[in-house]
């Protein structure tokens, strides 16, 4: 492998596109070098989360419990990207050790993301439970799903287990407002927009124009040319470029 981290980073990224996953563990050393540029880091951790295989995420785990802070943070949006149920306990056990209430509440999003329904008000972010209280309600919620999946392996996203095609039916659905006045929150498009290119492998930089302006009529174009021929993905499991990730 390339000593460029870099370049080691897109060695790593196209094997995974054929299938191959064994190479995650090769950018952990670029994760816990002190002297890697954050973006290298968010990178790293992202196609660790991504196209990681059990001891990539128990890697994951580690950092989440023993990581320094920094790395605690981006852990847990890491483990938000994989969606797997059984980092969540993980991403509370780093939210109990932060000290900091803005860095904590950052894993509270990401809590939320994963746990919270579309059509909920949020249970897990900008709330007023206690310590306590919080981890009952993330346990009471863990319990459902683990009901729902049938084990806590399962990967999920807004209190489900991830559906990518029904995920790109809602995402298609946004783009066309009620009323032409509405404010719309693009949020949860954003979030859904990297699972479709992280699962499908389709190429959605048209949906963004030179200055990073949303483009929703390039949008729309790829997402149709998508659910013309959708791929065959199952419910709960983890996908990069369309080969399942196991």
């Amino acid at each position: 492998m390339s000593n460029d981290p870099w370049m080691a980073l897109a060695a790593v990224m196209e094997s995974a596109k054929q299938g191959d996953y064994r190479h995650a563990s090769q950018l952990r050393k670029f994760i816990l070098d002190e002297d890697s540029a954050p973006t290298l880091v968010s990178a790293c951790l992202g196609l660790t989360a991504d196209t990681g295989l059990d001891a990539d995420l128990d890697f994951l785990a580690e950092l989440l419990i023993e990581g320094p802070d920094y790395l605690r943070i981006e852990a847990s949006l890491a483990a938000q990207w994989s969606g797997v149920l059984w980092l969540v306990p993980f991403m509370v056990e780093a939210w109990r050790a932060l000290e900091r209430r803005a860095d904590q509440e950052a894993i509270e999003a990401n809590l939320s993301n994963l746990l919270d329904p579309l059509e909920d008000e949020p249970e897990f972010y900008g709330h007023n439970l206690s310590p306590i209280e919080y981890r009952a309600a993330i346990d009471s919620r863990l319990g459902q799903l683990k009901n729902t999946c049938g084990n806590d392996r399962c990967s999920i996203l807004s209190g489900l287990p991830v559906d990518m095609n029904r995920q790109v039916w809602l995402m298609r659905k946004s783009l066309i407002p009620k009323d032409p006045d509405d404010w719309m929150d693009w949020s949860n498009f954003l979030l859904w927009r990297r699972k479709f290119e992280v699962y499908s492998g389709v190429d959605c930089s048209s949906f963004y124009g030179k200055n990073g302006e949303f483009q929703p009529l390039n949008a729309a174009a790829v997402l149709d040319q998508y659910m013309a021929a959708p791929q065959p993905f199952e419910a709960g499991e983890r996908y990069f470029f369309g080969n399942r990730v196991a």
